[in-house]
């Protein structure tokens, strides 16, 4: 599947590039964007290889070639980094154990800030009084269907609650992605993928457009039951002490929490 993922990737963002930009004419394509042989040509390697590392081939690759490529394709920092995840590998790490019983008294002892432990795979294992109070109660749902992904396109009531919608999936969907390129365990992404493709058009639709991002921290807005807009900030923070465990807080805004 990660070979899939080096063709569409690579694809996706040579079609973004105006070849005009490059000094190649615009005449005579039947596809947009920027040709094999071009991209081959900006980054000094040879047609045949650029092909064959697009077709997810068995092929030494190394960093300086890589780099260049993605310099070639504009890709940022975020981006490189996924490409050279996906090529490379990811770094060896053990696989996520159980919580550590000390991280889920943090967690609840850092109510009445919403706080929860989830897996990279957006996995929800463990919330606090607050998180479920002010978030969302996985309680509710069925065990398999607590993670972050699937809730945001298969779930009315978490969809809800969830302000702009199409952006904050976005957002969240291109931290899986990235997530994803960096692990050791891809079946555990790739169950989540192949639940989704079965059950969600609008994920299908988000999937193909390969954006990448960093979860560590951002803005969060979540509407009540009545239907008021709450304005958080929240940070992502790896137990040190159990690799691939992440912990999420969040915190109200000032004008909001007096």
């Amino acid at each position: 599947m990660r070979n899939e993922d080096v063709k569409n990737f690579l694809t996706h963002h040579r079609s973004r590039l105006n070849p005009e930009d490059f000094g190649f004419p615009v005449q005579q394509r039947r596809v947009k964007g920027l040709r094999r042989e071009e991209v081959a040509q900006l980054a000094a390697v040879s047609v045949s290889w650029y092909t064959w590392l697009e077709q997810g081939r068995d092929i030494s690759i190394s960093p300086a070639a890589l780099q260049r490529i993605g310099k070639v394709l504009q890709l940022s920092t975020t981006e490189q980094d996924y490409l050279e995840a996906l090529i490379f590998g990811a770094k060896d790490r053990p696989k996520p154990g159980a919580i550590p019983h000390e991280v889920k008294v943090m967690v609840d002892a850092l109510s009445p800030h919403p706080a929860f432990i989830r897996r990279a795979n957006m996995d929800i294992l463990y919330w606090n009084e607050a998180a479920k109070a002010q978030i969302f109660d996985w309680s509710t749902i069925a065990e398999h269907d607590r993670n972050s992904l699937k809730l945001m396109f298969i779930n009315d009531d978490y969809r809800q609650i969830i302000h702009q919608w199409d952006q904050a999936a976005q957002h969240t969907l291109a931290a899986f992605r990235t997530y994803y390129a960096a692990s050791n365990y891809a079946e555990e992404f790739e169950r989540v993928i192949k639940d989704l493709a079965e059950r969600s058009e609008a994920f299908n639709a988000m999937w193909h457009r390969q954006d990448v991002s960093k979860f560590g921290t951002g803005n969060k807005a979540i509407i009540d039951r009545q239907g008021k807009i709450h304005h958080y900030t929240y940070s992502a923070l790896e137990v040190e002490s159990a690799p691939g465990l992440f912990l999420i807080f969040y915190l109200c805004r000032a004008s909001e929490s007096k």
